[in-house]
């Protein structure tokens, strides 16, 4: 078998047909797929890169937040009730109390320590307080509690006069709450 010019043409451009087809095959779309495969996975890494840039730039500022949070959580500390126990933190309440009650020229009648309470994080530690006095020392008495370095509060305040025809002297009965950590 002879093979004429035309049949030479025709299998040269065969053999490159499929030569061009192996090429594209094997070497072209591979080298393509593992391109599309790169953009992709560097577009991955560069959405985690940004990710963590960011969080590198709020750290700064979290840490700020946590040095804030610490500065009050010492702060708060110190106007908690010290003591082991809630027996001992209203013994801390009632030297309080006295201590301002002869400041304030007030004269404590009976101190009744009552049932603690938790709330939350914090036990709170009422003490309920009965005294003779006049308008101006319990004012005073009562701002003195409130401004005390100890958080204390005044959740219930009853005033009642003894004689309604002098009303100068009054008799209160006010409930002092103390705040400790939990046991």
């Amino acid at each position: 078998m002879k093979l004429t010019s035309r049949d030479k043409k025709f299998l040269a451009a065969g053999a490159i047909a499929v030569c061009l087809f192996l090429v594209l095959k094997f070497l072209v779309f591979p080298f393509y797929d593992r391109f599309s495969d790169q953009k992709q996975e560097i577009a991955v890494k560069k959405r985690t890169l940004e990710k963590y840039l960011t969080f590198i730039k709020t750290q700064e500022e979290l840490q700020q937040n946590l040095r804030r949070s610490a500065r009050e959580e010492r702060k708060i500390g110190t106007s908690l009730l010290k003591g082991q126990t809630t027996s001992l933190a209203a013994a801390d309440i009632q030297k309080i109390v006295d201590t301002i009650a002869e400041k304030s020229e007030v004269d404590i009648q009976s101190v009744k320590v009552m049932e603690p309470e938790q709330q939350e994080e914090l036990t709170k530690i009422p003490v309920r307080v009965v005294f003779t006095s006049d308008l101006s020392r319990m004012s005073t008495f009562i701002s003195s509690i409130e401004t005390n370095r100890k958080l204390l509060t005044i959740p219930e305040l009853k005033i009642r006069v003894k004689n309604k025809r002098k009303p100068r002297e009054i008799s209160v009965t006010l409930e002092i709450a103390g705040f400790m950590k939990k046991e």
